[in-house]
């Protein structure tokens, strides 16, 4: 987004830490949508800050990084690092 991010900083924090993680496991962005049935143009959309996440997107993404939501919502409401 031009202007900086429209999205609400939590959520942003909470895109960047599955970013992080997908870029940890050395999975790209397309290996990772279509493990979990998204376009690649969503998780580029959404990692670039052009787009919100759903929390059916959330979910699909945790899921596919074998990851707990919850626990990575909780360090992005507090804006620890893993």
């Amino acid at each position: 987004m031009s202007n900086g991010s429209q999205i609400n900083p939590t959520e942003r924090r909470l895109v960047l830490l599955l970013k992080e993680e997908r870029l940890k496991q050395n999975l790209s962005a397309t290996a990772l949508a279509e493990s979990i049935g998204v376009s690649r143009t969503t998780i580029t959309h959404l990692e670039n800050d052009q787009a919100r996440p759903t929390l059916w997107v959330l979910l699909q993404i945790a899921h596919g990084l074998k990851l707990n939501l919850a626990d990575f919502l909780a360090q992005a409401s507090s804006g620890r690092r893993r």
